[in-house]
């Protein structure tokens, strides 16, 4: 009788363990293993193992919905992506927090983007200054050798600076009493960049104003960096072929006096700029339904200033300066109306040496048939393109830039700055009222341009310092002298100040001699004659040495007159 009830039971336990060994294959030799060596019956535990196995079930479905309902209710995330300059703002804030330097977990790159489309224009030339500076020696000590300046220079700029951002994953730091999470993401979902990367901003609370501070300090520390210093940008292609401004450098602002140019002409071109971005002004025009826009043509002979006024303008007025040639390669309507459109409101936008662009020439009367094309003499300088508006080098033609610069759908608020060599090589319609509101000439320089150059080279600034490598006149004796004191154990450190005394006896008695020397200059340097750009390039040859400069003007002039008859 018990023989049955256990072959009864076996045969029972046998149907179980085939039924599951269908469900879950391999529970059958589990449960024999678990029989022989442990004698536990996996089989009576059955039930216990799906309600187990529902409630992880249970668990596994819930808990995203559950986690993203509570994050709705009580977390606030900020998406910020790599394409936009937020992206840059929050790596170079994050770079520069102290959890910074205490994770374990950093990515280690000489940009704060790895877009390999992405130019890399973040070191700031002023910290590269402020650095230099650092090494030469300050005013009123000991100036160095060029030898160990050049030495320490070249030693730090063999290497790029190395910057620490968050590697991919979640990092957490407190932030004003909150903690934070910054997630770093990468996609590999763009067919022309290697990747896409995203960050998600993070806070315990409900409240995103937290957030929106943060980014607003991220971005705050990224511009503060270039102080009062002249951002440029320039246009570049991007990975799928469109244009997009990239900045390419900061510049310390170059001040309005050092631009060579007539005194009312010069105030005329400020006080235009100044009366335009007023606000008064932009209620006027739109007031009125005048499109807000404003335009200045700069033409004269290379070398007169006309890109150095636009800068010179634009450091005084604290604006963005955007260059743009018209030339680059791919450059078409559709890009051009691009980067117009994503200008900011106030900014100042130059063309340089539109001319040579190939689509400002004067368009031809009638439109040629597509089956017979203009002959096109490629000898030739100036190409008239037809009424049709025939694409130039780079697929843009007058009417397209015409419609860029003034047409329904351009863009309102910023200044326009064209240069030019040869003004009468453009077409009237690009110079017409409201595309050229104002047009400046420029010309060689008068004999108070050449005094103002003279005197603005050898005028005495604070900064200025002595210099031991001085190639003529009596710095040879003083370097001499230098060597000599250096060398000898009687003077000492007393030797050391004599000469430096002397240098700067004789600095200051060439300086109050500026009025003469340069009247001196003047009578050598004839006006009329010769560029701003020629007679800074000579002064420069003799930055340290006015009296040189003077000595070797009439030849220099000689030399001039000699190269252009060639």
């Amino acid at each position: 009788m018990a023989s049955n009830q256990t072959s009864t039971t076996t045969t029972g336990l046998s149907s179980e363990t085939a039924l599951l060994e269908a469900l879950i294959p391999g529970y059958g030799l589990v449960s024999r293993f678990f029989i022989s060596y442990l004698k536990i019956d996996l089989n009576a535990y059955l039930q216990v193992l799906i309600g187990f196995a529902l409630v992880a079930g249970c668990i596994r479905f819930i808990y995203p919905r559950v986690l993203d309902s509570l994050s709705d209710l009580f977390i606030s995330t900020a998406e910020i992506r790599m394409e936009d300059d937020v992206f840059t703002y929050m790596m170079y804030w994050v770079s520069r927090q102290p959890h910074m330097k205490q994770t374990t977990r950093f990515l280690a790159s000489v940009k704060y983007k790895t877009d390999p489309y992405w130019s890399d224009s973040d070191d700031s030339e002023a910290e590269n200054d402020d650095d230099e500076n650092g090494t030469i020696a300050q005013p009123g000590s000991t100036a160095v050798s060029f030898d160990e300046y050049w030495a320490k220079l070249m030693s730090r700029d063999r290497y790029k600076k190395i910057k620490f951002t968050p590697s991919k994953g979640c990092h957490y730091f407190w932030y004003k009493g909150y903690l934070m999470r910054l997630q770093r993401t990468q996609e590999e979902s763009r067919r022309f960049a290697t990747n896409s990367e995203r960050l998600w901003l993070s806070c315990l609370s409900r409240n995103p104003e937290i957030l929106k501070e943060l980014l607003a300090d991220g971005q705050k520390a990224y511009i503060e960096r270039d102080g009062n210093r002249t951002v440029i940008y320039r246009a570049k292609r991007d990975y799928d072929r469109s244009f997009d401004w990239v900045k390419c450098m900061s510049r310390s602002p170059r001040p309005l006096s050092t631009v060579i140019l007539d005194q009312e002409q010069k105030q005329g071109f400020v006080d235009d700029m100044r009366e335009y971005l007023h606000p008064h002004t932009r209620r006027w025009y739109t007031d009125r339904g005048i499109p807000y826009r404003r335009g200045y043509l700069l033409h004269g002979p290379p070398g007169t200033g006309k890109t150095s006024l636009c800068f010179a303008a634009a450091g005084m007025l604290g604006l963005k300066l955007y260059l743009l040639n018209l030339k680059t390669n791919g450059l078409d309507e559709e890009g051009m109306s691009s980067l117009f459109a994503y200008l900011p409101r106030r900014c100042i936008v130059l063309l340089e040496d539109i001319d040579t662009a190939g689509v400002t020439q004067t368009r031809g009367k009638t439109v040629m048939p597509e089956d017979d094309p203009p002959k096109i003499d490629s000898e030739k300088e100036d190409v008239p393109l037809v009424a049709s508006g025939n694409p130039g080098p780079d697929g843009i033609t007058l009417s397209g830039l015409l419609n860029v610069i003034d047409g329904v759908a351009a863009s309102e608020g910023r200044i326009l700055v064209m240069t030019t060599n040869h003004p009468d090589k453009l077409d009237p319609a690009l110079l017409r009222p409201g595309r050229v509101d104002m047009s400046i000439g420029f010309a060689y320089t008068t004999e108070q341009d050449v005094r103002d150059l003279f005197e603005s080279i050898y005028k005495y600034v604070r900064r200025d310092r002595p210099r031991t490598l001085i190639s003529t006149g009596k710095g040879d004796d003083l370097s001499q002298r230098e060597k000599q004191t250096q060398s000898s154990p009687i003077e000492g450190g007393n030797g050391k100040k004599i000469v430096q005394k002397e240098k700067k006896n004789e600095e200051i008695i060439l300086r109050a001699n500026i009025s003469d020397l340069s009247a001196a200059f003047v009578q050598i340097v004839p006006s009329g004659e010769f560029t701003a750009a020629e007679v800074q390039g000579y002064l420069l040859n003799h930055k340290d040495r006015p009296d040189d400069a003077i000595a070797g003007a009439s030849k220099w002039v000689e030399e001039i007159r000699k190269n252009r008859d060639a």
